[in-house]
């Protein structure tokens, strides 16, 4: 059997493999969270999970900053990077509802985990924290003078269209 190369894959097939590659990804953080929730509750799974998401989102945007060679900044370039987090190639991505230099609204009409949650019949999982993180993680690394707020996000209500809505601004 001959070996493949990656670089010798068709366009079509790379984007292919890097959703699967992210679906897998989310596969894992799914079961690890599950089991995390099922053995200790959801109290520590959401603590636990808090943890890996901050570490992890500056890992990641580390690495896509160097890749799109993002060195100046802006909101823009979170935006990027955020457009290119592992769990954004197959989740459904944001809406921007507003933006310009200083300052970015946008939103998630669809959320994979709510969405599967309710399917469950499992309560709402409380992410504004970890999303905070997430995001604030995320700003930190590519636009240090960007600040993170949350409009909405669970564990507060629910509006339809909306799971949650965030905003980026320059200090």
């Amino acid at each position: 059997m001959k070996r493949v190369e990656l670089e010798k894959l068709p366009k079509k097939t790379l984007i292919e493999l890097a959703k699967m590659y992210s679906r897998n990804w989310q596969t894992l953080d799914g079961l690890w969270f599950g089991n995390v929730e099922a053995e200790f509750g959801l109290d520590a799974a959401v603590k636990l999970d808090l943890k890996n998401w901050e570490r992890q989102a500056v890992i990641e945007a580390e690495r896509i900053k160097k890749v799109f060679k993002l060195d100046e900044g802006g909101l823009s370039s979170v935006l990027t990077v955020l457009s290119f987090m592992s769990w954004q190639l197959t989740s459904p991505l944001f809406e921007i509802e507003e933006e310009s230099p200083r300052r970015i609204v946008f939103y998630y009409p669809h959320c994979a985990v709510h969405e599967s949650r309710n399917r469950q019949n499992k309560p709402v999982f409380p992410c504004k924290t970890m999303k905070l993180g997430l995001l604030s993680s995320i700003a930190r690394v590519v636009e240090p003078r960007a600040k993170v707020r949350c409009l909405t996000c669970p564990p507060d209500p629910h509006h339809e269209g909306v799971w949650c809505k965030w905003e980026f601004k320059l200090r």
